[in-house]
């Protein structure tokens, strides 16, 4: 009969310590889901402004290269410019400027592209509202080429 009474009441303290717990995991959820979105908002900014920079980069790599093959400085900033109309940041919010100064054998074309990112629909109030990445690549003028 001991051995009833020892089963019966080590149930009924198992009960009341769950008991005590009742509604814990509500009040976890609510104080962790506003930091693992706050997270997730963090990787996503982290994400457009990476993919912007790349965006930026290749573009102006790309309208450099364009430019230095071509044969007088104005076909050279028509070429980069031709280059930056049908490369990513066509779609973007971009700027970009072409150094023609150095146009010359064995010199240099130099392009600049700045790209806004934009941050505010996010909703994180410490994140400014847009960011500028700038971006900028020299590409050299072939040495035996024939200029004008």
């Amino acid at each position: 009969m001991r051995i009833a009474v020892r089963t019966c009441c080590r149930r009924v303290r198992r009960r009341s310590r769950w008991r005590g717990e009742r509604g814990t995991m509500s009040v976890e959820m609510v104080l962790i889901a506003p930091a693992l979105l706050m997270v997730v908002m963090l990787v996503v900014a982290a994400g457009r402004w990476v993919s912007a920079e790349g965006m930026t980069q290749a573009a102006a790599r790309d309208a450099a290269r364009a430019a230095s093959m071509e044969r007088s400085a104005g076909t050279a900033a028509a070429a980069a410019a031709s280059s930056l109309a049908v490369a990513d940041t066509a779609d973007a919010e971009c700027s970009s400027y072409t150094d023609v100064s150095g146009f010359s054998r064995g010199g240099s074309v130099e392009v600049t592209v700045s790209c806004q990112v934009r941050l505010a629909d996010l909703g994180l109030v410490f994140l400014p509202g847009t960011t500028t990445v700038t971006s900028s690549s020299i590409s050299p003028v072939d040495t035996w080429r024939g200029t004008r």
